[in-house]
């Protein structure tokens, strides 16, 4: 059942986290073209990449009974970004992934920290996932600290076409240790 162990609404410290949906597409557009918001996410997008992200994003949560989080600021209601936690292949196996992905002006306040944490809880105690992984690049050093204070260890380096991944990973007993 949707919901019943990894909650389709949420508040995470002044961010309101809900399921992904239509509502968001303007919004999520913005966010998929704003250049200091894209540096880490590949490079700017279309519109119709937005629409494309809901879609996946929504099918997922129907699939898996869980997902990423579209993250409303409760303070001034604007769009957040997204986060939580999704399958996918990751190195030839599934996996299951943090991600996450903040509007410039809520990166480095603690945010993403709070919305791992989150995350990891459901993943772990109400999903009982075994681990979790988090997969950044070395130049991203907002992500790497994030994973730091999130508790993930560095596993491996994987080679895509275009670059390079650093794969950390979480495990439920370093989980329940904590």
């Amino acid at each position: 059942m949707l919901g019943r162990l990894y909650p389709t609404i949420l508040e995470i410290d002044g961010l309101l986290a809900d399921v992904p949906h239509d509502g968001y597409a303007d919004a999520v557009a913005a966010l998929l073209q704003d250049p200091p918001a894209v540096v880490t996410l590949g490079g700017a997008r279309s519109g119709e990449s937005a629409t494309s992200l809901i879609a996946r994003a929504r099918a997922h949560w129907r699939e898996a009974g869980f997902g990423l989080w579209f993250l409303r600021d409760m303070r001034d209601g604007g769009f957040a970004g997204w986060g939580g936690l999704r399958r996918r292949e990751l190195a030839g196996g599934r996996v299951v992934e943090f991600a996450y992905a903040l509007a410039p002006r809520l990166r480095c306040k603690g945010n993403a920290v709070r919305l791992g944490q989150a995350a990891l809880r459901l993943g772990f105690d109400s999903l009982g996932l075994r681990e979790i992984v988090a997969v950044t690049t070395a130049e991203n050093q907002h992500a790497l600290g994030v994973t730091e204070r999130l508790g993930f260890e560095y596993a491996e380096t994987v080679d895509r076409p275009d670059g390079r991944d650093l794969i950390y990973r979480r495990t439920a007993a370093a989980h329940a240790a904590a």
